[in-house]
């Protein structure tokens, strides 16, 4: 028997651009693995948000959520409103 093949669903990712080069980038589902020309620009935002780092809590259900916080929080960006 055959059984469909199901795509996964990925969760979002974050990538930074500057004058068309990739500044930075990662997944939401793994921030401590990045990319892009300074990969650990995020790093102190994300390692005091618990995100990355020794004391990474990941298991929890608001890690997207922590992470927009941390990115806009870093970029002085407006509150964005989750659903």
């Amino acid at each position: 028997m055959i059984e469909p093949c199901l795509a996964k669903a990925h969760g979002p990712s974050f990538q930074y651009l500057r004058d068309g080069r990739l500044i930075t980038a990662f997944s939401f589902e793994t921030p401590y693995y990045r990319g892009g020309e300074v990969p650990d620009l995020l790093l102190p935002v994300l390692t005091a948000a618990n995100l990355i780092g020794s004391r990474a809590d990941l298991d929890r259900d608001d890690n997207e959520e922590r992470i927009v916080e941390a990115i806009t929080a870093f970029f002085s960006l407006p509150e964005l409103e989750m659903p």
